[in-house]
């Protein structure tokens, strides 16, 4: 397979793979670029490169594999703007599919997806099952992200219209920022949904407030009003419900699990 060169500022996607080899296996990139290069006649690919751009051995040592000024050879269809990204293990010793990655890979495969993004602050980042009918990379990629705080797709919201439709991006983008939403403030938004529909109005958010814990939301609420909405709060699923002083407004916060 012959290689093809590609302009740098072209990338736009982080493409993750596993190696399919057993829980404590000790290769690299070495390894990978050997069979990858071997020919096929021989068992191996017949490449003139290893076909990843990085390799995370299970110590969390990050290797280079072929140069980002070519476009790998990793998947299908997406080898040409992206950037593959193979971490080692991924079958068990039945050659089954497992997630037998250690903490040093995945710390290091986060610290290293930190540093791409910002060279390349718009790349996607995706698993390999989500173009082809493999359990590669094997571990559940958006868990991974969102548990080391990655945004998985810069270019889409972090909330999804059809699921909150009375709540508009720019509301929150300001107090959250780019990142990944917290499972806290789904829980918020979903019951501020259902509120809203028992209440029969439309909710005015004076104020947002994410404490790490919560997203505390500040509704204006007529005086008239209150009793019957602090009632639809509580059914609505929120912890927290506390009328303030004039201006009326309620403070809703806390949705349990």
């Amino acid at each position: 397979m012959s290689m093809k060169q590609r302009k740098l500022e072209d990338i736009n996607e982080i493409i993750l793979h596993c190696s399919a080899n057993g829980p404590n296996s000790p290769i690299g990139a070495y390894e990978i670029r050997k069979y990858h290069m071997l020919p096929v006649a021989q068992g191996g690919r017949g490449w003139e490169d290893i076909g990843y751009h990085f390799v995370i051995k299970q110590d969390g040592t990050v290797e280079q594999g072929r140069k980002l000024e070519f476009q790998g050879a990793h998947c299908t269809g997406h080898n040409k703007l992206s950037i593959g990204v193979c971490l080692v293990g991924g079958v068990d010793v039945h050659g089954q599919p497992q997630d037998n990655f250690t903490f040093l890979q995945f710390e290091a495969l986060a610290m290293m997806l930190r540093e791409l993004r910002k060279r390349w602050p718009g790349a996607k980042i995706s698993g390999h099952n989500e173009y082809a009918n493999k359990a590669c990379p094997v571990f559940d990629v958006p868990d991974f992200l969102k548990r080391y705080g990655i945004v998985k797709d810069p270019g889409k919201p972090a909330w999804d219209h059809k699921r909150w439709p009375h709540f508009k991006p720019e509301e929150f983008s300001t107090l959250w920022g780019d990142g990944d939403m917290p499972p806290a403030w789904e829980r918020t938004l979903d019951a501020l949904e259902r509120l809203r529909a028992a209440f029969g109005k439309p909710l005015v958010l004076e104020a947002t407030r994410w404490d790490g814990k919560d997203l505390n939301c500040n509704v204006v609420v007529k005086e008239k009003d209150q009793k019957r909405f602090v009632m639809f709060a509580k059914a609505a699923g929120f912890t927290g419900v506390l009328p303030l002083p004039r201006p009326a407004v309620v403070k809703v916060w806390g949705v349990a699990e």
